[in-house]
């Protein structure tokens, strides 16, 4: 779901990363007319995502970065995935109390014989080097950032500061991370807190409340 603030310039990215049909979700498009429609404001973008699509994610990044009033990032609760990409964007890069970071190769659902399957992970592997290309520009210099990749790699606020995804840790949210099914190992606070939440959102649904995710 993409929401925008005019007045104040904020962005509310929240949800799964490109269009999709089964989930809150925001798409570059939809990023790239969000930040039209705010015109010469700095750009304030708040993201809560367990990422989503590759190819939307480094899209809505360049996007970010074009945006010529310049622009911030602000981690409300989780950005994970693509949506980590995303949050790099920001001249500034806040994560709030509490929220998270990750990083993972590229992955996919793929059906087909040897060749096809021998092809799709040629293609993940071009992937995986374009995440790094990333990364690099904002992690020390040396960091084995593939090895991190590999091993899903979760960073608490202070954490994403020390390895250079983030530049300050401040403010709250009320926001709640959504635990996705690509997470290999997700801490168990956080699965815990996705799973209130869920649940305060089923129980909602039932008596008919609006939900509003801010």
């Amino acid at each position: 779901m993409l929401s925008v603030n005019q007045n104040t310039g904020e962005l509310f990215l929240y949800g799964a990363v490109g269009a999709s049909w089964f989930d809150d979700s925001f798409s570059s498009v939809e990023v790239i007319q969000a930040l039209a429609t705010i015109g010469n404001k700095r750009a304030i973008v708040r993201i809560n995502s367990p990422g989503g699509v590759a190819d939307e994610g480094i899209a809505i990044y360049n996007a970010i970065k074009r945006h010529k009033a310049g622009a911030d990032t602000h981690v409300d609760a989780l950005a994970a995935s693509a949506a980590s990409v995303i949050a790099l964007a920001g001249e500034t890069r806040t994560t709030s109390k509490g929220a998270r970071w990750m990083i993972h190769r590229a992955l996919t659902i793929e059906l087909g014989n040897a060749t096809q399957l021998r092809k799709t992970a040629d293609t993940l592997e071009t992937y995986d080097r374009s995440l790094v290309e990333i990364y690099s520009e904002y992690m020390a210099k040396g960091t084995d950032v593939m090895a991190l990749l590999e091993a899903e790699t979760w960073y608490t606020g202070p954490e994403a500061v020390a390895v250079g995804l983030s530049t300050a840790n401040g403010g709250e949210s009320d926001a709640r991370p959504t635990v996705a099914s690509w997470f290999k190992n997700p801490p168990a606070a956080l699965v815990q807190q996705s799973v209130r939440s869920h649940k305060a959102y089923a129980r909602a649904k039932a008596f008919g409340t609006q939900l509003l995710t801010r």
